[in-house]
């Protein structure tokens, strides 16, 4: 399903590693006096692995088949070799660029180490960070736009059903909410949505949708952040316009951390299948001034997971889930 783009099968989550708030505050390197192996390689700057070792204090790199793992007590980092998929305490995600292999080394570019690891594993350190007393709750289409349709209804009702329990969820927990619609009839625009959020300080943006592809087989949790200036869509590949920067990736950092919190609570919480962490240009994340994230909490065009979405305990479960990754980033940033 489109979202409005602005233009020119993973591991199980262990239920030991589950979110920012459990990761490990280790002693790092200064970054200024740190000297990283750099390379250069189809005119993108690349890291190796053994700078990302040293830096971030893992203990072993091991190579085994397609993927290279990095351990520490508290982190384990997957690296698929030749592929963009990097896990992170086995909750996936979808690089950038893909990891490469150069002269008898393995390397990591290096907006995916600065833009990626470093805000996951160290979000404490993210120098935008601003604490936030709001969540501004973005339930997708409306009005005469439905969204997708579903086996068992619209998206547009679905998307409300949920930001309405994630807003309660959220206040419960003593956290003040905004909504950019709050009925089935209100049909703001992209762009006003964008215009509200930014109205409002101190506060993240969670922009709620539900999947639908043209197959039944699809099924699954996702999660997007702002695709980073220079990089390519994670669905659309390199496009022009791409080197374009947008506001919203001056919160680069503390999207991918936002993202990575609720979309482990999400994967872990209701067992779906884990898509990734991905990156996008949808409007409403393009123009945002703050922390933003799009959650596609299941497929509707799924039989199995378009009846769990159509029941009131799954969206109960999935809200909850979203309040405790919005509340595991508070508290990661905090730390």
């Amino acid at each position: 399903m489109k979202r409005g783009r602005l233009l020119p099968s993973p591991l199980p989550l262990a239920s030991f590693l589950l979110a920012l708030s459990f990761i490990a505050l280790l002693p790092l390197p200064c970054q200024a006096e740190f000297e990283w192996e750099t390379v250069t390689l189809d005119d993108e700057v690349y890291v190796s692995v053994d700078s990302i070792k040293i830096f971030y204090a893992f203990e072993s790199a091991v190579s085994s088949g397609s993927f290279i793992t990095l351990k520490n007590a508290k982190i384990e980092l997957r690296i698929r070799l030749g592929g963009p998929e990097l896990y992170i305490n086995r909750v996936k995600f979808v690089m950038s660029f893909s990891a490469r292999s150069h002269k008898g080394k393995y390397w990591i570019s290096r907006t995916d180490q600065a833009k990626l690891i470093g805000p996951v594993i160290r979000p404490n350190l993210i120098r935008t960070t601003q604490r936030f007393h709001t969540v501004i709750i973005d339930p997708g289409h409306g009005g005469v736009d439905g969204g997708s349709k579903g086996l068992y209804g619209n998206e547009k009702v679905y998307n409300l059903k949920l930001a309405l329990k994630l807003k309660a969820e959220l206040e419960r927990l003593g956290i003040r909410v905004k909504m950019t619609r709050s009925t089935d009839a209100a049909f703001p625009t992209l762009q006003d949505r964008v215009a509200y959020a930014n109205r409002i300080d101190g506060a993240i943006f969670v922009s709620i949708h539900f999947n639908w592809i043209n197959s039944t087989r699809a099924r699954g949790i996702e999660t997007y952040a702002l695709a980073p200036q220079g990089t390519a869509t994670t669905n659309d590949g390199a496009k022009p316009g791409d080197d374009r920067s947008f506001s919203g990736n001056s919160r680069d950092a503390e999207n991918i951390a936002l993202a990575t919190a609720v979309h482990s609570h999400c994967v872990r919480r209701t067992g779906a299948p884990d898509r990734g962490i991905k990156r996008d240009r949808f409007t409403v994340l393009c123009g945002i001034n703050k922390p933003a994230i799009l959650l596609e909490g299941g497929f509707i065009s799924n039989p199995t997971e378009a009846r769990l979405i159509a029941s009131d305990a799954y969206l109960t479960k999935l809200a909850a889930a979203t309040a405790e990754g919005i509340v595991a980033f508070r508290n990661a940033l905090s730390r």
